[in-house]
C-alpha cells in the first residue's frame, strides 16, 4: 500500500459572484453625502498677506515714543450681497482728529486718496501701514484690485483682515 498514490478529485472552476450594483449604489450615496455636507472655509478675508519681520532678540517691549513708527491707515470696505464694493472709508488710526474719508464705491477716488497720503508720507519721510478691513461677502477680485491700487500708490505694508464683528 505504500506504493499507491491517491489522486485528488478535481472540481469545476468556480468564479466568485460579486454584486456590483449594491456597491455602486453605496458609492453614489457616499459621494452625494460628502458633496452635500461639504462647507468650504471662507479664506478670502483671512489670508495673512503680511507677517511680522523676524528681528531676533530684543526685549519684545514696543517703544511707544518711537518717531519712526509707521502711520497706520485703516480702509474699511463693505460689500453688497452680490459681492461688489458698497462703500470704502479711509481713516488714520490713533489720530487726535478722527477724520474719515468717504470714497463711496469708487476705486478711482480711493486710489487718489492713497496717492495723496503716500505723497504726504514721502514728504514727511515717514512710512505707512495700511489695513484693509474687508466685508465677508466681498469678491476676491475686488480684494486683489484694492491691494494692487495700494501697492501702486506706494504702500508696502498691507494687511487684509475681515471687518471686526463688534463694530
Amino acid at each position: 500500500m505504500l506504493g499507491r498514490r491517491r489522486r485528488r478529485v478535481g472540481t469545476d472552476h468556480v468564479t466568485p459572484d460579486l454584486p456590483i450594483t449594491p456597491m455602486l449604489d453605496m458609492s453614489f450615496q457616499l459621494l452625494a453625502f460628502f458633496i452635500m455636507t461639504f462647507k468650504p472655509a471662507a479664506t478670502e478675508g483671512h489670508i495673512a498677506m503680511t507677517l511680522p519681520k523676524d528681528e531676533g532678540g530684543g526685549t519684545g517691549i514696543p517703544n511707544l515714543l518711537d518717531e519712526n513708527k509707521p502711520l497706520h491707515y485703516i480702509v474699511r470696505v463693505t460689500a453688497t450681497k452680490e459681492g461688489k464694493i458698497e462703500k470704502i472709508t479711509l481713516r488714520e488710526e490713533g489720530n487726535a482728529d478722527p477724520k474719515t474719508t468717504e470714497c463711496g464705491a469708487e476705486v478711482e477716488k480711493y486710489q487718489a486718496e492713497l496717492k495723496a497720503i503716500a505723497a504726504k508720507l514721502e514728504k514727511e519721510k515717514k512710512t505707512g501701514k495700511l489695513t484693509l478691513e474687508l466685508g465677508d461677502d466681498l469678491v476676491h477680485d475686488y480684494v486683489v484690485q484694492l491691494m494692487d491700487v495700494a501697492i501702486r500708490a506706494g504702500f508696502t505694508d498691507i494687511a487684509p483682515v475681515p471687518i471686526p464683528q463688534k463694530q
